[in-house]
C-alpha cells in the first residue's frame, strides 16, 4: 500500500544580521525569517506596508520599520493578531555565543563539527561558551578584544586564504584568558581543523537555521523553498540539507530550492522586513538600548534559537 502524497508548503526566507564569517563584530544578533505566503499576497502586504510608511517607490527595507515613528506598522506586520499570524517563525542566534561554543567545538571536541551543526545542542561546548562569555564580561575590554579577535581568526577560515598553522598569537592569548583553550591537545585540534578544514564553514548562522527552518516546515507538509541569494548556499549544500531531512524524518523531502534577489520577489522581501524587525527588538535588548514599547515578537522566535539562558530568551518570549 503506497503513501499519501505529502502536501508542499511554499516557504520564503531571508536573513538580518549577516556577519560575513567574523562572529564577533559589532552585530550581535542572527536573524532568518521563514513565512508560508503566496506571491500576490506578499505583493500586497508589502504594498501595505509601502503606503502605512510612506516609503514611495525606493527599495523597502527593514530599516524604515524600525523607526521609532513607524513601529506601530512593524507591529501591524508581525504581531500576534496580525496578517501573518501562524504563518512566519524566525530564529534567533546570538552570534557572540554561537562563537564561543564554535571555539569550543574546534578547541575541546573530539571530532571536528560541521557547520549544519547547530551550536547550542552541543551541551559541553554550549556550556564552555556560557563560561567563556561570563568570563569576558569581567576581564579589561582590550584582554576581551584581544581574545575574540584572535577566536574570530581562527575560526573564519576560507578556502581562498587558509591558514595553515595556528596563528602565533593564539597561545598566548588563550593561555591569558581561558587557560585549557591553549594546552597542547586543544592547539593540536585547532591545527587540525586548519588544515583540513570542515566541508561547511563554521562561522555561518545561516546554516543551522534554514535547517531548523527546513524540519520545522516540513511537519506541515515537503518544503518548496524560495531564498534570498546567498553564496554559502551553494546546489551541493542544498542537497546536503535536502539529504538531511530525508533522513532525520523518512518520507520528507525538500520539494524544491530556488535563489533569488529579495527586490525582485516580494515574498522574500516580506521575510526580510520579518527578519529584520526581530533582529533589531532582540539586539536593542542584548545592547541595553531598547526604549519606548518594544514591538511584539515573542511569538514569532523559534524555541530551539540559541540565545542566551540568563535573562534575554525569556525577555524575548515575552514580547507578545
Amino acid at each position: 500500500m503506497t503513501s499519501p502524497a505529502r502536501p508542499v508548503v511554499g516557504i520564503a526566507c531571508d536573513e538580518s544580521g549577516f556577519v560575513g564569517g567574523s562572529l564577533f563584530g559589532g552585530i550581535r544578533v542572527f536573524a532568518h525569517a521563514s513565512v508560508r505566503v503566496d506571491a500576490p499576497e506578499a505583493a500586497g502586504l508589502v504594498d501595505e506596508v509601502r503606503r502605512r510608511t510612506r516609503s514611495g517607490g525606493e527599495e523597502l527595507k527593514a530599516s524604515r520599520l524600525n523607526r521609532p515613528w513607524t513601529t506601530h506598522v512593524a507591529s501591524w506586520l508581525v504581531g500576534p493578531d496580525g496578517p501573518l499570524s501562524g504563518r512566519a517563525t524566525v530564529h534567533v542566534t546570538d552570534t557572540r555565543l554561537f562563537g564561543l561554543a564554535r571555539l569550543a567545538q574546534v578547541c575541546l571536541a573530539d571530532s571536528t563539527p560541521q557547520g549544519w551543526w547547530s551550536a547550542d545542542r552541543d551541551a559541553a561546548a554550549w556550556a564552555t561558551a556560557l563560561r567563556l562569555h561570563r568570563l569576558l564580561d569581567g576581564v579589561p575590554p582590550a584582554e576581551e578584544r584581544g581574545f575574540l579577535e584572535g577566536a574570530r581568526d581562527l575560526l573564519w577560515v576560507t578556502r581562498r586564504a587558509r591558514l595553515r598553522a595556528v596563528p602565533a598569537s593564539w597561545p598566548e592569548v588563550a593561555a591569558r584568558t581561558a587557560p585549557e583553550l591553549a594546552e597542547p591537545e586543544a592547539l593540536r585540534r585547532v591545527g587540525e581543523y586548519l588544515e583540513r578544514p570542515p566541508d561547511t564553514p563554521l562561522t555561518e548562522p545561516l546554516l543551522p537555521a534554514l535547517a531548523w527552518a527546513l524540519d520545522h516546515w516540513s511537519a506541515q507538509g515537503d518544503p518548496d523553498v524560495v531564498h534570498d541569494e546567498q553564496s554559502v548556499l551553494t546546489p551541493a549544500r542544498v542537497r546536503v540539507l535536502a539529504d538531511g531531512l530525508a533522513d532525520a524524518h523518512p518520507g520528507r523531502r525538500l520539494a524544491g530550492f530556488e535563489r533569488v534577489d529579495s527586490r525582485t520577489d516580494a515574498r522574500v522581501q516580506l521575510a526580510d522586513l520579518v527578519a529584520g524587525v526581530v533582529r533589531r527588538t532582540v539586539e536593542d535588548h542584548l545592547h541595553g538600548q531598547a526604549t519606548g514599547d518594544p514591538v511584539p515578537v515573542g511569538h514569532l522566535v523559534a524555541d530551539a534559537s540559541p540565545l542566551t539562558p540568563e535573562d534575554s530568551a525569556a525577555w524575548v518570549r515575552s514580547l507578545t
